[in-house]
């Protein structure tokens, strides 16, 4: 112990160091008072309504008072820890709905909270969608009581070893025996086995089954059956089937992603999705609709409009930790006896950080949108019109790859922009990032979807080259082929903030890029677009590019036009128009060498427009920590120590540490097994003398 004396000596020096100190909850309650906007107000535009987030915080007292609710110790999972745990959780949501303490919204919601995926994702998410999508009215009375009640649980299962993106080179088959009725399902190859699918390695009873349908010797391609693996009484596979979990993975080890193989195991005719193609008894295909034929995508468009706007929110989850951090932490002083700098006025740190804020507010417009689009298309599927479909697959194959692309490279700047606290678990950073970084893979490849849009630019450039009008979000190539004026009209720095000016540059950047590659696959195509082979194949950089131009148009464009209509109060709205500004210009910025290579933008204008952004970062720095409270992040949901509201940063990273398994004794696991033998002299003495 120290004695009086010795504490007298520090104190001296302690009160000298601390002469410069500030504490960090003083540094955020400065933040939130030079705002000129109310957060609130933002946060209830954003999430829809007072009403929700005082629900969301009754939900959060809910939770942390439930022992599956905790948080605190999930940095400290094994996997298999964190794959009870959080199937736990989930059973106890569903519990709480089947009780009727939730609704199915309010439980989705909870969820959501939790933020704890599990062996249930692909049930909720995939499973009972498709069912409700494809199965006719029979199927649904039968499976949705079952699934609704958690008495099945589903995945769903279209993925394999050795085929992902390309549904067509699927190998699984479903041969259709008419003597027996049933189909035998059958995984002819190792390649063929199912891989990937999410609660398929050890939690899911049944799978959608996503496979070939052959009805003798004629292949009709991949449809959807319901189908039981696994014994409901002892949770054990069923004749003909092998399934178990891949392992771990990157991240994402809550989910027990799985692999499935098939030895001509049967399944009964009706376990075929019928609403709109069907087998008789008999054996005959009754193909569906032609307007139909696409009706099995409905399912992944639903899930891709879901994707969009995730994306915006787990980006907002990271740039909320990463805002409030640099806000609180101080970094070199300017001269000696000044108080060290928030690193977040560093110009490096708000270019880094503001521009991240800005383009998660459009996503999360983008995917509110749409979404708006996708229950639009519901209630014409319900009447048999899927004319929404083509432009929804569209929009939404191109808007995934961004989105998810954006979000990804998002988070990890944010964790980059924390320094060394940020690759401590404890930040929530690397796990935010390792369960997120597949999104760019699962729902498809991030690439083949920008190949898919492009491939509607290039029919609609042929449209366009015909004289005809071109419809739905490439409606201005119509306006492009008519008008080929290449020069940006940008006259002053200042115009640069106008939503039109940067709406269209975009627009004459994707015109340009959409002619260029219509124009090159013609000449390579020898007068023909071909969308397979060689000429196909030799251009894809400059097609992605295309389908990434098509996609960053509609993203601002969707973000100003939401601005505009959001209800909030006219501060809120300046500085919202603010971050569609800051996002246009980013944008531009990132893309530059599009603009100045064909001359749209000159030199001169390329540096009025990164004047443009500085002064946009000066403009919004004070509004940083109001911009990220606008997400409406409860501390909960962000399970960060360096994300609190209340800015205690270190005070909380330091208890978190102190409740590592580390820390259960004073000597670590490691003293009696393997370090004792080493270190502790009498041990040493022992093991000479025995010597």
């Amino acid at each position: 112990m120290a004695t009086d004396r010795v504490k007298m000596l520090v104190k001296a020096s302690s009160r000298l160091v601390l002469a410069e100190h500030v504490e960090p909850q003083d540094d955020m309650r400065a933040e939130r008072a030079r705002a000129s906007f109310a957060s609130r107000n933002v946060a209830e535009a954003l999430n829809g309504g007072k009403e929700v987030l005082e629900k969301r915080s009754r939900m959060v007292a809910q939770l942390e008072k439930l022992p599956w609710g905790q948080k605190s110790q999930r940095a400290f999972l094994s996997r298999e820890q964190e794959y009870v745990q959080a199937l736990r959780a989930a059973m106890g949501i569903w519990q709480l709905m089947q009780s009727g303490q939730l609704s199915i919204e309010d439980g989705l919601e909870m969820r959501n909270l939790l933020a704890f995926p599990g062996g249930l994702e692909l049930h909720i998410g995939m499973f009972i969608p498709t069912i409700l999508s494809q199965g006719n009215d029979e199927q649904q009375k039968h499976w949705l009581p079952l699934a609704q009640s958690l008495k099945v649980i589903g995945t769903y299962a279209q993925t394999e070893l050795g085929h992902g993106t390309f549904v067509r080179g699927l190998e699984t088959t479903a041969t259709y025996d008419a003597e027996s009725q049933q189909f035998i399902v059958h995984s002819p190859a190792l390649s063929s086995t199912k891989w990937w699918p999410g609660g398929l390695g050890k939690t899911s009873t049944h799978i959608i089954l996503m496979a070939r349908l052959f009805i003798n010797q004629k292949d009709y391609g991949l449809h959807a059956f319901v189908m039981q693996i696994r014994d409901l009484s002892t949770h054990l596979p069923l004749a003909g089937i092998t399934v178990g979990d891949i392992g771990p993975k990157f991240g994402y080890n809550g989910v027990d992603n799985g692999y499935l193989i098939f030895d001509h195991a049967p399944i009964p005719r009706n376990a075929m999705l019928m609403r709109y193609a069907k087998v008789t008894p008999e054996g005959k295909y009754v193909p569906p609709p032609p307007a139909n034929a696409k009706a099995s995508y409905a399912t992944m468009v639903y899930v891709r409009a879901t994707i969009v706007e995730d994306a915006g929110w787990y980006l907002a989850r990271a740039a909320t930790i990463a805002v409030r951090y640099n806000a609180v932490r101080r970094q070199t002083a300017a001269s000696a006896g000044d108080k060290e700098l928030q690193v977040l006025d560093y110009q490096n740190t708000s270019a880094t950080l503001l521009p991240l804020v800005a383009v998660a507010y459009a996503l999360i417009f983008m995917g509110k949108s749409a979404m708006g689009m996708y229950k639009q298309f519901e209630k014409g599927r319900d009447k048999g019109d899927f004319s929404m479909l083509p432009e929804l697959h569209v929009i939404l194959s191109g808007m995934k790859a961004v989105s998810t692309w954006t979000a990804a490279d998002g988070i990890e700047q944010c964790r980059r922009g924390c320094g060394g606290h940020g690759f401590s678990a404890l930040s929530g950073l690397p796990n935010l990032f390792a369960s997120y970084v597949q999104n760019v893979t699962w729902e498809g490849d991030n690439n083949v979807l920008c190949l898919q849009t492009a491939r509607h630019l290039l029919k609609s450039c042929e449209t366009a080259t015909a004289g005809k009008a071109v419809h739905g979000s490439a409606a201005y190539l119509t306006a492009s082929q008519q008008e080929k004026s290449g020069k940006c009209k940008v006259a002053s720095a200042m115009d640069w903030r106008v939503t039109d000016v940067l709406v269209m540059a975009l627009r004459h950047r994707a015109a340009r890029l959409a002619f260029e590659g219509h124009d090159l696959l013609h000449k390579r195509g020898k007068g023909t677009l071909h969308f397979e082979g060689p000429a196909w194949n030799g251009m894809t950089v400059h097609l992605i590019r295309m389908a990434r131009a098509h996609s960053q148009l509609v993203l601002l464009m969707t973000f100003a036009e939401a601005v505009q209509q959001a209800q909030v109060e006219p501060t809120a709205r300046k500085v919202l128009e603010q971050l569609v500004a800051l996002h246009g210009i980013t944008t531009l910025l990132t893309e530059l060498g599009d603009f100045l290579i064909d001359g749209h933008v000159t030199p001169s204008q390329a540096r009025t427009l990164q004047e443009q952004q500085h002064e946009l970062l000066v403009e919004l720095r004070p509004e940083a920590v109001a911009l990220v409270d606008g997400f409406g992040f409860e501390d909960y949901q962000l399970n960060s120590c360096l994300g609190r509201s209340d800015g205690n940063v270190y005070n909380a990273l330091l208890q978190a540490a102190k409740s590592s398994p580390l820390n259960q004794t004073e000597e670590g696991p490691a003293w009696h097994s393997v370090l004792k033998s080493w270190l502790d002299p009498a041990t040493r003495q022992e093991a000479r003398s025995k010597l």
